[in-house]
């Protein structure tokens, strides 16, 4: 009796391990379609979505005036790399 009962739950656990290994992968990548239509709004659009305009290109400013200084202050590198390759 309890051996039937065994095999009865191995065999439910399996087809509901079936089922959501099937829903994951039919579901699972909901994150990477909403990156994909984020990267697409920024292609078409210039900001991401969450951004207006405005604040993208105030972020613009900010990273070319920083770019100018770096690039004028003889390109000294924010850190070096140990003989060991860490940073």
């Amino acid at each position: 009796m309890l051996a039937n009962a065994y095999g009865i739950f191995i065999c439910v656990a399996g087809v509901v391990g079936i089922i959501w290994i099937l829903y994951v992968m039919r579901h699972g990548d909901k994150d990477r379609y909403v990156e994909d239509d984020a990267r697409t709004f920024f292609d078409e659009h210039g900001h991401w979505p969450d951004e207006t305009p405005e604040q993208a290109q105030a972020e613009r400013e900010r990273l070319a005036a920083a770019s100018a200084s770096a690039a004028s202050a003889a390109a000294v590198p924010v850190s070096r790399a140990s003989p060991d390759g860490f940073v």
